[in-house]
């Protein structure tokens, strides 16, 4: 072959070469995102958002209320798998929600794809517990949700589970 058929040959090789390059690229990236835990998609995202003035309606129906909730957890204890959670319920004027009933949807921020849904339980008045399976210590996501009679309160609360002491 000669130099310049060689030389002719350059540019298209390069441009091939540079596609080829992007595309492998791109197929470690796809990879990468769908194999790796720390990588999440909210479920049903598209129709939450079709959903999205039925849901801020619910919101403002819930801030009207004036209801408070406040999430305390133990410290991991003996490498335990679950550690206990308790969501203390106040109404407007500081009085106990009772009588509600409370669920929970955890997932630690670190592994999104790791939710977990709970029913908590009365233990007194306006505290609900629950043995929660949040052995991951770190920032979790908690969005509770209390219903008694025709209220609905919802909350999106962030907690701090705190490692083994």
């Amino acid at each position: 072959m000669s130099a310049a058929a060689k030389r002719s040959l350059r540019w298209p090789i390069a441009i091939v070469g540079i596609i080829a390059l992007h595309a492998t690229a791109m197929v470690a990236v796809i990879a990468i995102a769908t194999r790796n835990p720390s990588f999440s998609v909210e479920p049903d995202h598209y129709q939450k958002a079709l959903g999205w003035d039925r849901l801020a309606a619910r919101k403002q129906a819930s801030d009207l209320l004036g209801w408070k909730a406040e999430v305390t957890t133990e410290a991991q204890l003996d490498g335990a798998r679950a550690r206990r959670l308790d969501c203390r319920i106040v109404d407007r004027d500081g009085k106990p929600v009772t009588g509600a009933t409370v669920t929970i949807l955890a997932f630690p921020h670190a592994r999104g794809e790791e939710r977990v849904s709970m029913e908590l339980r009365d233990a007194e008045a306006g505290v609900y517990t629950v043995r929660a399976p949040m052995a991951r210590p770190g920032l979790w996501e908690l969005r509770l949700s209390a219903l008694r009679g025709p209220d609905l309160f919802t909350t999106t609360i962030m907690h701090t589970a705190s490692a083994s002491p």
